[in-house]
């Protein structure tokens, strides 16, 4: 039995793994076995780098899946404020276009309290032509009428269409079929213009005179009728985002107006516009109808505070006043540096370029309109808008018989280039403008909260 208990177990045994293994170790000599000792520690030093390896790579993709979660997150709110913007934008421009289709339905029906002549509310043709006389071909020009003329200084219809310029003016004189002219239109009393009687021409034909020859005059023997430059319209493309059909409606609706015969105050109303839809949304019943919609239209954008939506307000509100009534008290009315520039009278463009206040940055938009006529752009300039009003928002505005204006003072702030900068994400997008609109030394430079409003 003691030599069965001393019998070695054999190979396969349940010990007989250990007892190899054992005996294989025993074999080794002192060299031999530092050697795999050494080699075991490499191996396991290998093999540990790789694990540890392994496990920093699955980390790292663990925090790029976290951060592109992350931006999916932020570009799915962005989407659902883009949506909200555009639906939004779609109510208003809804209640434009119906603004718009009402107005026809208000100019056919006659003007109450108005004495004026239902002869002279039919549409006149700028230009008689006769075939009786070889003067038809001297030319038709759109020119503004200074004058009237007696209809008892014309002899007959044939000879009407006689031109007759006006001594030292160049322009050719219009007679009205009626001399009877409302005293008063919209409770505004007209002055008569005064009329000036001139020679009938010649009912016979001089010598050498065909009927039937048509003779040309050159023009340069004609004097031409001089354009101010208030008078010079801007060269715009047809509306195409939701943005550019209302600013365009809010145009034609009040230029419907002026063609009317509504006075200033009606068509373009007040220098200060008022702020009440953004301000006291309960009083925009008595805002008027150009400042009403411009707010309407920015409440909807996200401006970086609430004192830059109110600057932008101040630049855009003189412009589109000129661009309904082209007249020179309206264009004396626009700030030095947002006077329309010659690229924007001689090359098609968005109408939202005119809200742009540096004139260098509306030349480089308009002479590049691919890159910069983007949404992109549009959202970086509004962010990035930046007024620099170091005072608080009650001195920006005021409360009046019509509700809440804004003060000199702000309005003043305003009309000057110098107090306007752009920052972030402007300045980071756009590198390139840095020669054409000031950029903000501090981003935080005259930031005012929403919560002081």
């Amino acid at each position: 039995m003691e030599n069965q208990q001393q019998q070695i177990p054999k190979d396969g045994g349940d010990a007989g793994g250990k007892a190899k293994a054992s005996r294989s170790v025993d074999k080794l000599n002192a060299e031999q076995l530092a050697k795999k000792r050494a080699a075991d520690r490499r191996s396991q030093q290998i093999l540990r780098e790789k694990t540890r390896r392994h496990i920093e790579s699955l980390e790292g993709r663990m925090r790029e899946l976290q951060d592109q979660g992350s931006e999916l997150e932020q570009a799915k709110r962005r989407t659902v404020q883009l949506e909200e913007e555009l639906s939004s934008l779609k109510s208003i421009l809804a209640n434009a276009q119906q603004t718009i289709i009402s107005i026809p339905s208000t100019a056919s029906a006659p003007l109450p309290h108005s004495n004026i002549n239902p002869a002279l509310q039919s549409p006149i043709s700028p230009a008689i032509k006769s075939k009786s006389t070889p003067f038809n071909d001297i030319g038709n020009y759109s020119i503004p009428i200074h004058h009237a003329v007696k209809p008892e200084a014309l002899p007959s219809p044939e000879l009407s269409s006689f031109p007759l310029s006006l001594p030292g003016t160049g322009m050719v004189p219009f007679s009205p079929t009626s001399s009877k002219i409302a005293p008063r239109i919209q409770g505004r009393p007209l002055k008569r213009p005064r009329t000036i009687s001139y020679p009938s021409p010649p009912r016979s034909l001089p010598r050498g005179f065909s009927p039937e020859r048509q003779y040309i005059i050159p023009t340069s023997f004609v004097k031409q009728p001089t354009i101010n430059v208030w008078e010079l319209p801007l060269r715009l493309k047809e509306p195409e985002t939701p943005v550019e059909k209302l600013l365009c409606g809010i145009i034609e609706a009040q230029k419907a107006l002026v063609s009317e015969g509504a006075s200033r105050a009606v068509a373009i109303g007040p220098k200060y516009p008022n702020v009440n839809a953004l301000v006291a949304p309960e009083l925009s019943h008595l805002s008027h109808p150009v400042s009403r919609m411009i707010c309407d239209l920015l409440k909807r954008l996200t401006y970086r505070t609430f004192i830059d939506k109110l600057g932008a307000l101040l630049v855009m509100y003189p412009l589109y006043q000129w661009q309904i009534m082209n007249d020179y008290e309206s264009y004396c009315g626009i700030p030095s540096h947002s006077i329309p520039c010659l690229a924007q009278r001689t090359t098609p463009h968005h109408v939202w370029i005119c809200a742009l206040g540096s004139l260098k940055l509306r030349e480089v938009v308009i002479a590049n309109q691919e890159k910069y006529c983007t949404e992109d752009f549009m959202y970086s300039f509004i962010l990035g808008l930046n007024c620099n009003w170091k005072r608080g928002v009650e001195e920006a505005i005021c409360w009046g018989r019509d509700g809440v204006s804004v003060t000199k003072d702000f309005w003043d702030h305003c009309n000057l280039l110098d107090n306007w900068s752009m920052g972030k994400p402007f300045t980071d997008r756009y590198p390139e403008l840095r020669d054409s609109v000031k950029f903000s030394d501090n981003p935080d430079d005259g930031v005012v909260k929403l919560e002081e409003v």
